[in-house]
């Protein structure tokens, strides 16, 4: 018969109470008993009362007696045969990180959470946010932003009172869907830098270039984009937007109550918003039900639309595709979108 190795380590033994460390010799007997050995130390325990830590790396793993007492055993031969003979079995999630293939896993798998949280979750965090923020701080935070934009990269409008004051009354009496009112107010100003554009800030001041009202001699063109416009503002969508992009000091802005620094960030990310398809789909179905009810044609948009992109690509236009540009970078108006309202 051959005898089997006995299982033991050697390791350091703390009292628990003191710093004092001691040089000890852990063995397991054929009793389950674990006798502990060194200078001044000669314990018994049993090993059904002894904890082990779970593996860390090279750290050494801790072995810890019912009175608080406990050894370090570091890497050594035969250890993994010692805390094996102790009962002590490490837990599935220890064991799938020891293997590649299971850590390859969890590594796709995280990237599809956040994939998938920045896809889904995100959105829906910011709709809600969006919902709960104060109609205050939503005016404010757009006052800020109206300045900033008055100073940097528009110009007072050049455009003749009357045709705006026209614009601006025509709009003012259409009624938005189901007769629910949107609070917005509509100004015109120059710009020769984004050019033909059209802007909703979150208060619901929507903001039209001159650039943009030249592109056409026909004003219910113009309401057309405003009322898609209008639908940005009843989603929330420029607000939601900010949210996603900058959701973190957006929560410590309105915790602290101080819009000032986030308002500082509000101009780039709206003349550079891109919505999404579906907050384009959402704001176009808004704006093409808005023109119906008030006995409009949803084909007055797509008809805008179709001007910018021809604008945008036609030879020759050289300074209207630059005029153009920002409109379609912000609000691309694509072949689908154009279809779906000449359909309606």
């Amino acid at each position: 018969m051959t005898d089997r190795p006995v299982p033991q380590a050697a390791g350091f033994y703390f009292d628990g109470r003191t710093s004092a460390r001691r040089e000890v010799t852990l063995v397991l007997d054929d009793f389950n008993i674990v006798h502990v050995e060194g200078a001044g130390i000669d314990r018994f325990e049993p090993a059904a009362g002894i904890r082990v830590s779970e593996p860390l790396g090279g750290a050494p793993r801790l072995v810890t007696f019912a009175d608080g007492a406990y050894c370090e055993l570091p890497a050594q031969a035969g250890l993994d045969r010692f805390i094996a003979a102790l009962g002590h079995s490490d837990s599935h999630v220890v064991r799938a990180q020891s293997r590649w293939t299971w850590a390859m896993a969890s590594a796709v798998l995280l990237l599809i959470v956040i994939l998938a949280g920045y896809r889904y979750g995100l959105p829906w965090a910011a709709a809600k946010i969006a919902e709960r923020i104060p109609p205050s701080m939503v005016a404010t935070l757009s006052d800020q932003t109206l300045a900033f934009l008055d100073k940097a990269v528009f110009e007072p409008s050049k455009l003749p009172e009357e045709r705006r004051n026209h614009i601006a009354d025509r709009f003012r009496l259409l009624t938005p869907p189901g007769g629910l009112p949107v609070p917005h107010a509509v100004l015109f100003r120059a710009s020769p830098d984004i050019g033909a554009n059209a802007l909703a800030l979150p208060s619901g001041t929507i903001i039209v270039t001159d650039e943009l009202v030249k592109l056409t001699t026909d004003d219910d063109e113009i309401l057309a984009v405003l009322t898609h416009e209008m639908g940005h503002v009843h989603e929330r969508h420029g607000l939601r937007l900010l949210i996603e992009s900058s959701v973190v000091g957006f929560l410590l802005t309105w915790y602290i109550g101080d819009v000032s620094s986030l308002a500082a960030s509000v101009p780039a990310a709206l003349l550079q918003a891109k919505f999404s398809r579906e907050h384009e789909s959402a704001a176009d179905a808004y704006g093409a039900r808005m023109l119906e009810s008030n006995g409009l044609s949803s084909a007055l948009l797509a008809s805008m639309l179709e001007k910018l992109e021809a604008s945008h690509g036609s030879p020759g236009a050289a300074a209207e595709r630059d005029s153009v540009n920002d409109y379609l970078a912000s609000h691309p108006a694509t072949r689908e979108r154009i279809e779906a309202l000449r359909k309606r």
